[in-house]
């Protein structure tokens, strides 16, 4: 027999959504700052930011560029907030509350809107 969801539920998933993404975000950041002080800061910081394709590509290479770990980091810290809205819609699909997982719906629309914006008009 399942447990039934509660907003307790609901809020305890979001806030372990938020918790492992700042510290995923954290460890990247400093693993790539202590890589790069271990190779005494020899790779150039980039001239641009590296591209969401460009930094997936680096990662799949298995370089272990700290300058693009520290990146990685910061797209993680990006994009918890859309991954924790994301849960929120579950769970309150879960919990059966149409009002607020249409919300939440609506809310990641704006998110991924904004994203999109900022993409295509820089």
């Amino acid at each position: 027999m399942q447990t039934p969801v509660t907003d307790a539920t609901v809020e305890r998933w979001s806030s372990r959504v938020l918790r492992y993404g700042v510290w995923g975000s954290a460890s990247l950041m400093i693993i790539g700052l202590i890589l790069a002080a271990l190779d005494s800061f020899t790779h150039p910081a980039p001239e641009q930011n590296p591209s969401l394709g460009e930094l997936v590509h680096r990662v799949w290479s298995l370089t272990a560029d700290p300058i693009i770990l520290m990146y990685l980091g910061l797209v993680l810290l990006m994009f918890t907030p859309i991954i924790r809205v994301i849960t929120a819609i579950a769970g309150f699909a879960a919990e059966r509350d149409r009002r607020f997982a249409w919300v939440g719906g609506v809310v990641l629309l704006m998110l991924i809107g904004e994203i999109v914006y900022s993409v295509v008009v820089k």
